[in-house]
């Protein structure tokens, strides 16, 4: 089973919305390639979850972040994957300065906005069960 960890990171904009980040790859993941996620990857063998999310969000974002809540563990889009959602605490992000050789796009979406562009499945799954639901 491969293991996928993703970082929930959301503000408050300046008209008072909770916004999330949302990234998209450059890799080809079939009818999936260019939608949005919340940022991290895989986990490698003999890694915490922890450590795992920590570093992915350091190469792709340039962020340190601190993983505080494990949120929900569901079956991925890719068949024998589990994808780990974890709430974070960062600094300040910049969207502009993300490691362009893996993402195509950075940016902070409103549920609304969310509405309007292409989320990976089980990422729109999640947001729907975890996040609007409250």
């Amino acid at each position: 089973m491969v293991h996928t960890i993703v970082g929930i990171i959301s503000r408050i904009n300046e008209k008072n919305e909770k916004e999330y980040l949302l990234v998209k790859s450059l890799k080809d993941f079939g009818e999936y390639t260019g939608f949005y996620y919340p940022p991290g990857g895989h986990v490698e063998r003999g890694e915490g979850l922890n450590e795992a999310l920590t570093r992915e969000l350091k190469e792709e974002l340039f962020i340190d972040a601190f993983p505080v809540e494990e949120i929900a563990v569901l079956d991925a889009d890719v068949k024998n994957e589990l994808t780990h959602y974890w709430r974070c605490n960062v600094g300040l992000v910049d969207i502009e300065n993300f490691n362009t050789s893996e993402l195509a796009d950075v940016g902070w979406f409103t549920r609304k906005e969310m509405n309007t562009i292409d989320v990976w499945p089980v990422a729109k799954k999640f947001f729907d069960q975890y996040i609007w639901s409250i």
